[in-house]
């Protein structure tokens, strides 16, 4: 059971002691030494036994002589002797002011003349007596519990019980106009009575115990113990000024149960002075080192509830490292464009530190608007970071550390909303980028078209950036990219993009391919010839387009062009000249009907030429 100091008991509580193995009620009736006129061994706790223990009489031989009184001798050996032995040796041994002899005297011995006792009655005065009453001894002063006079509230103060009945009981103060009577309190709380010594009235014993005596409740009493020192202290090995470190040590122990705490202390010139940095219950804290502190001392001590304090337990020296962190970095750099399920790059500026030890750089990452987490560390100034589907948000910190694990502040991005959309995705047997080399002739590229998000996907084909077709793709379905027919004849030689782009309206996805055309012959006939009704005579053509003049170009034309072996005749000057043609031919196995054979080959310049159409008529 935990037990109190006495010097804590207000003036009114009740402090339980043991009487002959019963536990009683003891009030609290003043604390400290009432006033001058007391020794100074009346300095401690006053307590006054709250019902009254029996009755007796103040003398036996009816002379009110209280030094050699019935009642202060039995008081002071056999009631004594009542206590449980550690109570009785901690009962103070005290001088209180009394008035000796008997008879009429009013004087009093009071100091270090008062009577010597450990048990006594409380005087008329200090149970709140009017020092103004005739004959009436000024053996003491009013304890604090008390109330002057005899007003309800004063008697009140007073009244005491014996087996449940308010009763009379004895002061120790004479009645100072004879010498048989002595002062008493009546029933009703009037102490302003007196009767013959030889009567019989209740005893309410009063003593002093030491104000810092530990009491507790089962009526046991002792004398307070500084707690044990506690059992060790621990420092971080590594200790760095400006930067708080964690102090452990052991638990200290009590013996009265009371340990209330610990005191810490701190010092950074080798133990000439110290500075108190915690105070708590905790057998841990956390403490700055002052930055420039060339080594740090702790030092703990254990307190108790009654101000006792234990010895100190003192850490090693240890030797302090002021290091200064690095400045932050610059600045961070993340796109503005963030995609889920996608990688992002992230660039920092380099940071410097005052003391050239600068080590790296610590990268976190924060999703959500939740908490920051460490995604990467080392010297680079920069990183590539897989950016999770689903996420609506982003954004990054970095912060540079030393060689002692010192942290610059951190520099933050700015926040990224996620792009969850996936792009269209373009599947081709060639992949973007890839060189289909030298094209004589149309051809064409597969490919096909999907979209992951199920969303509606356009399409758009070009060459060297001018669009060919757009359309509404299919996915999944077959698509072929067509350079062909008199679209591949309208590109010049040389290289050429072509570019399929695929977008969902969110995103685009491109794929790329190269080609180099190089036609040096043409040649451009009907497919099929136009029939005639009757023999065809006369013709006149127009080739309409870019001829260079050293080409090698001729103009054929047929008038049966059914015929398995058609004749061919040459009409290349007229065609230059836009002159009409007449056949010589005038026969026709399967019906006459109109062809025409235009042929281009580039000549010794290499100059390039094309042709843009073909017109005429015949008849």
């Amino acid at each position: 059971m935990a037990s109190a100091k006495l010097s804590t008991k207000s003036v009114g509580s009740i402090v339980k002691l043991k009487v002959n193995g019963t536990l009683r009620d003891f009030i609290v009736v003043h604390q400290g030494k009432p006033s001058s006129i007391y020794d100074a061994s009346c300095d401690g706790t006053w307590l006054l036994m709250k019902d009254i223990y029996e009755t007796r009489q103040w003398h036996s031989s009816n002379v009110n002589d209280y030094a050699n009184s019935t009642i202060h001798s039995y008081l002071n050996s056999t009631f004594l002797n009542l206590f449980d032995a550690n109570i009785r040796a901690q009962i103070k041994q005290v001088k209180i002011p009394y008035r000796p002899g008997s008879g009429t005297s009013t004087s009093i011995n009071s100091g270090a003349n008062g009577l010597s006792c450990k048990i006594f009655l409380l005087s008329n005065i200090e149970m709140g007596g009017d020092p103004s009453w005739s004959y009436f001894p000024q053996d003491g002063a009013k304890l604090s519990y008390f109330i002057l006079g005899t007003g309800t509230d004063a008697n009140n103060k007073r009244i005491a019980y014996l087996n449940g009945s308010a009763t009379n009981w004895w002061s120790r103060s004479p009645y100072t106009y004879s010498a048989t009577l002595a002062w008493y309190c009546y029933s009703d709380g009037d102490c302003g009575d007196v009767s013959g010594c030889s009567d019989t009235y209740g005893i309410r014993p009063a003593l002093v115990l030491p104000s810092d005596l530990l009491v507790s409740d089962d009526g046991s009493v002792s004398t307070n113990t500084a707690p044990s020192t506690p059992g060790s202290i621990n420092l971080p090995s590594t200790i760095k000024g400006g930067e708080a470190i964690n102090i452990t040590w052991g638990a200290s122990t009590d013996a009265e149960g009371n340990l209330d705490g610990y005191i810490l202390e701190r010092s950074v010139d080798g133990g000439s002075t110290w500075a108190q940095v915690y105070q708590g219950s905790a057998t841990s804290t956390t403490n700055t080192v002052p930055f420039g502190s060339p080594s740090v001392t702790y030092r703990v001590r254990a307190y108790d509830t009654q101000g006792l304090y234990s010895a100190y337990r003192t850490s090693s020296r240890a030797t302090v490292i002021n290091n200064s962190a690095p400045g932050a970095p610059a600045s961070i750099t993340v796109p503005n464009e963030v995609n889920g399920g996608s990688s992002v790059t992230l660039t920092w500026g380099a940071a410097t530190d005052p003391d050239g030890n600068l080590s790296g750089y610590a990268l976190e990452r924060q999703v959500d608007g939740g908490a920051w987490a460490e995604v990467w560390r080392g010297n680079a100034l920069s990183y590539t970071d897989t950016v999770t589907k689903g996420w609506a948000s982003v954004a990054y910190r970095v912060r540079a550390y030393d060689a002692y694990t010192t942290y610059s502040g951190y520099v933050t991005s700015p926040t990224r909303t996620v792009n969850n959309n996936t792009p269209p995705a373009i599947s081709c047997d060639k992949a973007s980028g890839t060189d289909l080399g030298t094209k004589t002739g149309g051809f064409s590229v597969g490919y096909s078209v999907d979209d992951a998000d199920g969303d509606a996907v356009s399409v758009t084909e070009s060459t060297d950036g001018t669009a060919k077709r757009t359309f509404a793709a299919t996915l999944g379905a077959d698509n072929s990219f067509q350079v062909t027919g008199e679209y591949f004849m309208k590109l010049l030689n040389g290289r050429h993009t072509m570019k399929i782009a695929a977008t969902d309206g969110k995103a685009t996805t491109e794929h790329a391919l190269t080609f180099t055309k190089s036609v040096t012959e043409a040649s451009v006939t009907l497919e099929k010839p136009m029939d005639a009704d009757a023999q065809i005579e006369i013709c006149v053509l127009s080739v309409i387009g870019s001829i260079p003049a050293d080409a090698h170009f001729t103009v054929e034309v047929t008038n049966n062009g059914n015929d398995e072996a058609p004749v061919w005749e040459d009409c290349t000057t007229q065609v230059k000249t836009g002159a009409n043609y007449v056949f010589e031919n005038k026969t026709a196995a399967n019906g006459f009907a109109f062809n025409f054979r235009v042929t281009a080959k580039r000549g010794e310049s290499g100059t390039g030429g094309y042709i843009v159409s073909i017109q005429g008529g015949f008849q």
